[in-house]
């Protein structure tokens, strides 16, 4: 019997906002891929270099996702403490609020047992203070790193305004709890850092997904990496680029829009088409 996947890993080039004119776009169009990531329950993303001649500083793109899109998964009740001041969130009040579990209102998750995101705000000869979002103060005997992110399970309340709390791993909360952001060299790389036990390509010269469907399903994968091309260059050119056989790199490499309608189709797109389509056929 088919074994739903534990999660979608999906790969993303540096030169995916580039050919928007300013920081402000950027914001807007990064923030539709942060939204699909959610939606899709995305695991982790991993932005790649593509080496396009039309990216002056590589670098400084794959920076600006990433960050936004790290800006978008933290709960906003901890973003002023891990975001300082920088020029690649001067707009991030453009973007949209992704409304996972684990970016509760005011008034969700604060009983004992509940799952929250937690910052180490002061570390003692006792342990340490972490921000939970909510009127107390977590409390451990752990002696932490301030400034450290983590999930914690809430306790009983202490009085004084604090509240006793357990760390604990992602995987124990038991639904989707966000994405993890990445960066690579190079789209191989990308693949390396990820691990999946099955990869796809995307390309409008790819195989059609339905013909592909009873191949990917029959692998029974616990997790799919998913790869897209640029702005500029398609997944073939930039595999070309890179010295790499499209073919050898993925176990198939799909086109979720067959026929398509306008000469080009935009990542953010073929991003949502795909997630769709696999989540539908796939994972359905």
């Amino acid at each position: 019997m088919f074994r739903t996947f534990t999660s979608f890993f999906v790969l993303l080039p540096s030169s995916l906002v580039a050919d928007a004119p300013d920081i402000r776009q950027k914001t807007l169009k990064i923030g539709s891929i942060g939204r699909a990531l959610a939606i899709f329950r995305v695991g982790k993303v991993c932005i790649y270099n593509d080496d396009d001649s039309h990216v002056k500083n590589q670098a400084y793109e794959a920076k600006i996702i990433s960050t936004l899109l790290h800006y978008m998964e933290t709960p906003q009740y901890l973003r002023k403490l891990l975001f300082p001041r920088e020029r690649e969130l001067r707009y991030a009040g453009l973007l949209p609020p992704l409304r996972i579990p684990s970016h509760p209102l005011a008034d969700e998750k604060t009983a004992a047992g509940n799952y929250r995101e937690a910052v180490v705000i002061d570390v003692g000869k006792t342990g340490s203070l972490l921000e939970l979002g909510i009127r107390e103060r977590g409390i451990t005997s752990e002696k932490l790193s301030v400034g450290q992110r983590l999930t914690v399970r809430l306790g009983e309340g202490l009085g004084e305004g604090k509240r006793a709390i357990e760390r604990v791993p992602r995987s124990e909360v038991g639904e989707y709890w966000g994405y993890e952001v990445l960066r690579a060299k190079t789209l191989a790389e990308a693949l390396k850092v990820l691990k999946t036990d099955y990869t796809i390509g995307t390309s409008r010269y790819g195989q059609n997904l339905y013909e592909a469907v009873q191949a990917i399903r029959s692998s029974n994968p616990r997790s799919v990496a998913v790869a897209f091309g640029g702005s500029y260059a398609g997944l073939f050119e930039i595999c070309e680029r890179q010295g790499v056989d499209a073919g050898k790199l993925f176990d198939v490499v799909i086109n979720t829009i067959p026929s398509q309608g306008a000469a080009t189709v935009r990542t953010e797109e073929a991003l949502v088409a795909t997630l769709a389509l696999l989540n539908a056929l796939i994972e359905g």
